[in-house]
């Protein structure tokens, strides 16, 4: 694919990531996962990157979206701290997990996890 066609591809996929994310707080990391796995995993040593970075390219949408969020009344200051903190340790613990885990665990446990949660979106 043309590196150009792969840019706009990129950039395409990246603002959907962002929509998704900011409308429904979920999914833009797996646009981007399918993206930079499907068509750009030629540029990672370990393919266990695509999703750092995904994730690493997602935490400015979700700050943006907090703060306009926040700015309309619409975060419940209330509920930050018990879901956070969990979250954060959560974090930390996934991170340091990564690099010992199999690419193939790791791509079905992803897999698994987007169609559960589908699931429970379209049941919810």
């Amino acid at each position: 694919m043309k590196k150009n066609v792969k840019n706009a591809l990129l950039a395409v996929s990246s603002a959907a990531a962002g929509l998704c994310n900011s409308l429904i707080g979920a999914g833009g990391g797996i646009i981007l996962s399918f993206c930079l796995g499907r068509h750009f995993q030629d540029s990672f040593k370990d393919k266990r990157n695509i999703y750092v970075n995904s994730q690493a390219a997602m935490i400015p949408s979700c700050v943006i979206s907090c703060v306009i969020y926040s700015m309309k009344g619409m975060l419940e200051t209330s509920l930050f701290s018990p879901i956070a903190i969990p979250a954060i340790v959560g974090g930390v613990m996934g991170s340091l997990l990564l690099p010992k885990l199999k690419l193939g665990w790791l791509k079905t446990a992803f897999a698994l996890l987007v169609i559960w949660s589908g699931f429970r979106m379209m049941t919810a």
